[in-house]
């Protein structure tokens, strides 16, 4: 029944032709959809078919009723891929946000710090010396090469 339906609507399109009828039955019938068809990106044919192909496997494994959960969880399903996108990109922007402002603020602090009385910069700061430690043990000390010295 519904290919006959599609079948009489396919022959009016074509016989109305050029008339009114027929123009607003073609932007109606073709126009819109293949517009509103040509929006989709890459990203969401991949989404639809590793949906369908879900599905596909839910009905191949519980038969008639894995068709059933299929049909009633589809909403649901999409609702919640589509919700978990969406805030993955928000998260993404709020991190950029943090990150950009974190190092903006740094920069600032470090140019306050610098500009108060009393405050000098690091590169101005005087470095102590290190200090050479004193020997661990008595070989360390030029006493047994003298010792070895004498005796020659």
């Amino acid at each position: 029944m519904l290919t006959i339906a599609l079948l009489l609507g396919w022959a009016a399109l074509l016989l109305a032709g050029t008339t009114p009828a027929g123009q607003s039955m073609r932007t109606m019938l073709i126009e819109r959809p293949a517009a509103w068809l040509n929006r989709f990106s890459r990203g969401q044919a991949i989404f639809a078919a590793s949906l369908m192909l879900v599905a596909a496997l839910i009905f191949w494994i519980m038969g008639e009723a894995g068709l059933r959960v299929a049909s009633m969880f589809a909403p649901e399903l999409i609702g919640l891929l589509a919700s978990i996108e969406f805030t993955a990109a928000i998260d993404a922007i709020a991190v950029a946000i943090a990150t950009a402002a974190s190092v903006r603020l740094r920069g600032v602090v470090a140019w306050v710090k610098m500009h108060l009385p009393g405050q000098t910069s690091r590169s101005r700061r005087a470095r102590r010396t290190k200090r050479p430690s004193p020997p661990a043990n008595d070989t360390d000390r030029p006493a047994p090469a003298l010792l070895l010295a004498r005796a020659a």
